[in-house]
C-alpha cells in the first residue's frame, strides 16, 4: 500500500523545512528524522502507519571507548546481535552516532527497548537471546 503525504518539503543548506498540517506533518516529520538518525527511506516509511513509533535511546553519558564497546555488543559478530533484536522484536534499529534508534509498534518497541537495555547494562548476549526467544510478539 502506497501513501503520499499532503506536505512540502524545502531544503535550506543543513536542514529541511516540512510544511502541512494534522497528523501528515507529524508523520513526515518522523519521517525526515528518521532518515537523519540511519534509517533506510523504507524502514522509515513504516512510521506512515499511525501504530509505529520512533523512538531513540541516547547513549551521551559513556565515553568515546565505553560508546565503541556497547555499539559493537548492540551489533554483535556479523550483526547478529542486530538482526536477532529486529526479527523477534519485528521493529527496524538503527545504531548511529550517539544513539540507537527503533521503529515498531508498542508491544514491539518495548521487546526491542528490554534487549537493547540489557546489552547496554552488560548482560551476556545468551542472556538477551533468551529474553527474546520468550518475549517474541
Amino acid at each position: 500500500m502506497k501513501k503520499s503525504l499532503n506536505v512540502k518539503l524545502n531544503f535550506q543548506e543543513n536542514s529541511i523545512l516540512i510544511e502541512g498540517e494534522g497528523i501528515e506533518l507529524y508523520q513526515a516529520k518522523n519521517i525526515v528524522k528518521a532518515i537523519g538518525r540511519g534509517f533506510s527511506p523504507d524502514n522509515a516509511f513504516r512510521l506512515l502507519n499511525e501504530e509505529e513509533i520512533l523512538e531513540a535511546i541516547e547513549l551521551n553519558q559513556f565515553n568515546e571507548n565505553k560508546l565503541k564497546i556497547i555499539k559493537s555488543r548492540l551489533i554483535g559478530t556479523n550483526g547478529k546481535t542486530w538482526k536477532m533484536i529486529e526479527n523477534f522484536s519485528g521493529c527496524s534499529l538503527s545504531i548511529y552516532g550517539k544513539t540507537v534508534s527503533i521503529i515498531g509498534n508498542y508491544e514491539q518497541l518495548n521487546i526491542a527497548r528490554e534487549a537493547i537495555q540489557m546489552i547496554i547494562r552488560g548482560c551476556k548476549h545468551s542472556k538477551v537471546y533468551g529474553f527474546l526467544y520468550q518475549a517474541k510478539p
